[in-house]
């Protein structure tokens, strides 16, 4: 995977790529609190389909290396302070099933059987070798950038939806007695003995709750949290528990630790679910699925701890349709579910939207989804929903099959409305993951309740580039309405699937995936001055900060950008000019109310900080308090061999918990 810049060639963005092998290192800090959104600066990328290897702009550099955050004390940036949410994983490049997913000149090879799946030699060797499809697809993860994407729902308001209020989010993260994320964990929310949320972790055990949507209990101070999960692989081992009180002022991610073990199911049970829009305009995404499904299941196949793979299907249209919708229950034989994708076929349709409310239910309610496992659904559509379907018609379900009828004064309305916004919050009690993929011509009214669906759940919203470079209002053909900056990767589209389901996998492992880290790389050309190169750089770095903290942040946040700082002595005056250079483009930025520090040595002696050493977030809120800032933007920057090294933290004075890291690598000709 590339991501591209789009400034001058003065700004180089290089993104650090690691095999997405097994190897004995956890996730860098899942979860940790305070940071989830901590990107080493996610880099703008292009809708342009990325070059291959040995072709990249010489704007563009990749670098297979990870770097490690400096082993600095006090101020350093350590692991803890960026998160698994915005690292990139690359599919194996050598390995069993690795090659097909990026070389559609090779059939897949099979993994063997799974949970009850039979796949005979003879039954391999009659199908037409599958193809990777090479379209390639962007996506975005709007709880990373959880500040962009509360501005975008704001930005888009006036289109037709169904209000998911997620203006306010505390991030639980349940893990057990080792420190490992616990899947599918109870998690109950309650005020005073009253329950006001309650669900499952993910398999990250990301459980996360939105206190705007409980009404008058919102403006309580407090809640009570418990958290219960099975310890041990017997039912006779006394469950783990935890419980605690979260402030509602307090840390935007709180952990919660389990006092045993957790229980990982072997095989490990995991449910793919695809939601098929399967009107007239959708026969080449079907034509897709049905070519690359065995190069899926054969890449998943490899991961450990071994999988119990299922693929289901809830196929839709609209209500003056030859069905509504029609559900293929789970299935671990991989042969009858591809006969049943050879007898699907597109057709129907007409006007636009199209009844994805429907298929939501039948997805929620008319498949068999496990109760121990992972539970991914990926919805596929090049159209918005019907929204409007209410007192209109009554549905009827029977034999995997939905069907419509038009309301009279004979038959009235039965009273039952479920939309979209109901599915998510039943997914997300049930550890579902709903990731959405726009195709073809998908408007904007498209991609907002989309992105609604997969924000709610944890996944990540998909889009089909079609080549086009910058935003895409959609709405016609080879055309998806993508609104996310310059915040998304992209890949084959098979591979962005297959990503996603062995990143959920890689959680329940021992041995996960390893990751890598996102920097900004700047380096000097001679026809552009230092400044304009810094004042490029930094605009990228603060704007990722705000992007992706984990606490809303607007115009009218007052914010703090304390001096640069570094322990090496001999940079200081390097480390000094950094500090100012971020300063004056934070000024200009627009993302804040910059806050006048002109008194800041005052208050640094008041409190006994040294500016021009580390110091820690605690002491920088000390700081931030005084000068009456809401968040800080604090930096120290590190030389290593010809490059300076530069971390910049958004952290939020109140909790002093770091929102949002970022990265940067500058020549050392920009240096002084």
């Amino acid at each position: 995977m590339q991501k591209r810049m789009t400034i001058p060639l003065a700004v180089l963005a290089a993104f650090l790529l690691v095999a997405g092998c097994a190897s004995g290192k956890a996730p860098a800090a899942v979860g940790t609190p305070g940071t989830e959104g901590a990107p080493a600066a996610v880099a703008p990328a292009s809708t342009e389909p990325s070059k291959p290897a040995g072709e990249a702009s010489k704007s563009v550099e990749k670098d297979a290396k990870a770097a490690p955050a400096p082993a600095d004390a006090a101020g350093s940036v350590r692991e803890d302070d960026v998160t698994s949410d915005t690292y990139a994983f690359m599919e194996p490049e050598t390995g069993p099933g690795a090659a097909t997913a990026t070389d559609g000149a090779r059939s897949a090879p099979v993994s063997g059987s799974t949970a009850g799946t039979a796949r005979s030699p003879a039954a391999s060797a009659a199908k037409t070798p599958p193809v990777a499809s090479g379209l390639r697809a962007g996506f975005s993860d709007d709880n990373a950038q959880y500040n962009y994407f509360v501005h975008f729902l704001e930005e888009f308001a006036k289109v037709r939806h169904h209000d998911l209020p997620i203006g306010e989010r505390i991030t639980l993260v349940v893990r057990d007695a080792n420190g490992k994320p616990v899947s599918g964990a109870r998690v109950t929310v309650s005020l005073r003995g009253r329950t006001l949320d309650s669900g499952r972790s993910y398999s990250n055990g990301y459980y996360r709750i939105y206190p705007d949507a409980w009404g008058q209990d919102a403006k309580a101070a407090a809640f009570d949290v418990r958290v219960e999960a099975q310890a041990g692989k017997s039912a006779a081992v006394q469950a783990s528990v935890a419980s605690l009180i979260v402030q509602r002022e307090g840390p935007r991610t709180v952990e919660l630790k389990l006092d045993k073990p957790r229980s990982v199911a072997e095989p490990l049970p995991v449910d793919i679910l695809f939601v098929m829009d399967t009107t007239g305009s959708m026969g080449e995404e079907i034509e897709r699925l049905r070519s690359t499904i065995e190069i899926i299941y054969a890449n998943i196949g490899t991961m450990k701890p071994k999988p119990a793979v299922r693929f289901g299907l809830v196929l839709y249209r609209d209500v003056e349709d030859e069905y509504v919708t029609k559900v293929v229950d789970f299935t671990s034989d991989l042969d009858a579910f591809q006969r049943i994708l050879d007898g699907v076929d597109a057709d129907g349709g007409g006007d636009t939207p199209e009844d994805l409310q429907s298929a939501l239910d039948d997805a929620i309610h008319n498949v068999s989804w496990n109760g121990d496992g992972i539970k991914l659904a990926f919805v596929v559509t090049d159209a918005d929903a019907q929204l409007d379907y209410a007192g209109k018609y009554n549905f009827t379900y029977g034999g995997g099959v939905r069907l419509a009828q038009p309301v009279t004064k004979s038959k009235p309305w039965k009273g039952r409305e479920y939309t979209y916004a109901d599915a998510a919050r039943d997914a997300k009690a049930m550890a579902v993951k709903i990731y959405t993929i726009g195709t073809g011509g998908l408007p904007i009214e498209g991609e907002y309740l989309l992105r609604q669906l997969a924000q709610y759940t944890d996944a990540r919203y998909i889009f089909l580039t079609y080549g086009e470079a910058g935003e895409a209002q959609g709405g016609r053909e080879g055309s998806v309405s993508h609104h996310t900056g310059t915040n998304f990767t992209t890949d084959k589209l098979e591979a962005v699937v297959m990503r996603f389901v062995k990143e959920e996998m890689a959680f329940q492992s021992d041995t996960p995936l390893e990751t890598g880290e996102d920097y900004f790389d700047a380096k000097k050309v001679e026809d552009e001055n230092r400044e304009k190169t810094l004042e490029l750089l930094f605009t990228d770095a603060l704007k990722n900060l705000v992007d992706y903290s984990t606490y809303r942040i607007g115009p009218d946040t007052p914010c703090a950008v304390l001096p640069v700082t570094t322990s090496d002595q001999t940079i200081a005056t390097t480390a000094e000019y950094f500090g100012e250079r971020v300063l004056l483009t934070a000024s200009g930025a627009k993302l804040w109310k910059i806050v006048d520090r002109k008194n800041l040595q005052a208050i640094a002696d008041e409190i006994e900080l040294q500016l021009s050493g580390l110091f820690d977030e605690s002491q920088a809120a000390k700081v931030g308090e005084l000068l009456g800032a809401e968040i800080l933007v604090v930096g120290n920057v590190y030389k290593r061999g010809g490059t300076y090294e530069l971390f910049l933290k958004l952290v939020r004075v109140q909790t002093a918990e770091v929102l949002a890291v970022s990265r940067a690598k500058i020549d050392e000709k920009l240096g002084l």
